[in-house]
Parts: C-alpha cells; structure tokens; sequence
C-alpha cells in the first residue's frame, strides 16, 4: 500500500468584504491507500472545508492536492467532474436522494451517467441492495423509507461505481445511535472489503474510534494526529 493522497501547503481564505475569513491555515497531510480517516473537530474548524478540497469541490487559496500523479487543483470543471466520477464517492447527512425516483435508480444513478445498459444498471444495482441489506425495498420512494433505509440508499450510490476514496460527510448526523452503529460497521465492511480508502468527517468523537487515523482540526489547522491501534 502506498500514498492516494498528498496535501501540502494546503490554504482557503474566503473574503467577505473588506474582510477575509482563513477557514484552512496550512494543511499537510498524506492519505494512505486502504486507510480509514477521521477528521474530528468541532463546527467551523475547517474539516468540511478540508474534505471540499480533497474532493475538487472547492479550489485552494493556495497549496496542491495531489491524488496518485494528478493535480487537484490544476483541473479545470469537466477534468474535475472525470475525476470525481471515476474515483470519488460521496455519502452525505442529509441523504440527498432524489426524491420522484426509486432505491434502485436513486443508487444506479452514476452507472447512468457513465453510459452503462440498463440491463447491466439493474443487475448491479440489485447487487448492491441485497449486499446493504434492503433488496427488498428496490421499488421504494426516499418518502416511503426510514432514515436508517435511506441512510443505506446513499451509501450504496456511492459505492456503486467501486471508487478509490468514499467520502462521508457527519453519516449518521440523523440516526438514532443504534441505527448509527448499524451503518457505520456496514460501511466500513464494504471500505474493507473493496479494499478502499474511507475519510469521515465529523464532530462525533465516537466515530472516531472506527478510524485508523484521527485527525484532529482547530480553527484550519491540524491539532494532533492520533493513531488508533
């Protein structure tokens, strides 16, 4: 196993006005492939900010992200769309499924954006619901679900397409405990098994003892890196 990732110099300064807010100080930081990280910290520390970086969604002030030999920030929109399709995978809070579609297409959706036939659309998708544990709720509506099924419909898009890194924003921020429990070792059972590097962002210090790396942000800088053994 080696580096997916290198951060170096890493900067974010917004400007408001004739002020400027600096939400990332000078970030350095390597990512190792088959790796699970936790970036831990409270709100406006700048892990969210840090995790839009590393994603391409949000260009640096200043610094390089580096993902294997390509430069994060030196693509310009549609390189970054390639880039994101082909090796990213996003599971957010708040689900952001697309509420007039059904499990199956909500999860199959980025294999429709990739061109594939929708034979092999929905042999895949089924795959995955089974693998998630919900095969029998494919025909169902994000309405017609509890948050823990869509909590499951989302984490299955974002392994539909077998990314490098899955990227998972507060992920049980709307379960209740026991339903939280329940999905963070179904993820991290698919990170392991797909051999896959897996960065959760959160405020929830219990998250972090599912990480390999705890990665402790404050006020836009790294604090400390724990190793958890």
């Amino acid at each position: 196993m080696g580096k997916i990732m290198t951060i170096k110099g890493l900067r974010k300064v917004y400007r408001m006005g004739n002020e400027k807010v600096i939400a990332l100080d000078h970030i350095d930081l390597d990512i190792e492939e088959e790796k699970i990280y936790c970036l831990l910290g409270p709100s406006g520390s700048g892990k969210s900010t840090l995790l839009n970086m590393m994603a391409g969604l949000e260009a640096p002030t200043k610094g390089s992200i580096s993902f294997k030999n390509l430069k994060i920030e030196k693509m310009n929109e549609s390189d970054l769309a390639n880039f994101r399709r082909r090796h990213i995978g996003f599971i957010f809070q708040s689900y952001n499924l697309i509420p007039t579609l059904n499990a199956l297409e909500n999860i199959t959706m980025p294999l429709l954006f990739k061109g594939v036939h929708p034979k092999e659309r929905h042999k895949v998708g089924m795959e995955m619901l089974d693998a998630i544990g919900i095969k029998d709720r494919w025909r169902h509506k994000p309405t017609e679900m509890s948050g823990g099924q869509q909590q499951r419909v989302s984490l299955a898009r974002a392994f539909i397409n077998d990314p490098d890194i899955i990227f998972a924003d507060e992920p049980t921020g709307n379960l209740d405990t026991k339903t939280a429990n329940t999905m963070m070792m179904l993820m991290l059972g698919l990170v392991k098994k797909r051999r896959q590097t897996l960065i959760i962002v959160t405020h929830n210090e219990e998250l972090a003892v599912f990480a390999d790396y705890v990665i402790h942000i404050r006020d836009g800088n790294i604090f400390e890196i724990v190793v958890n053994t």
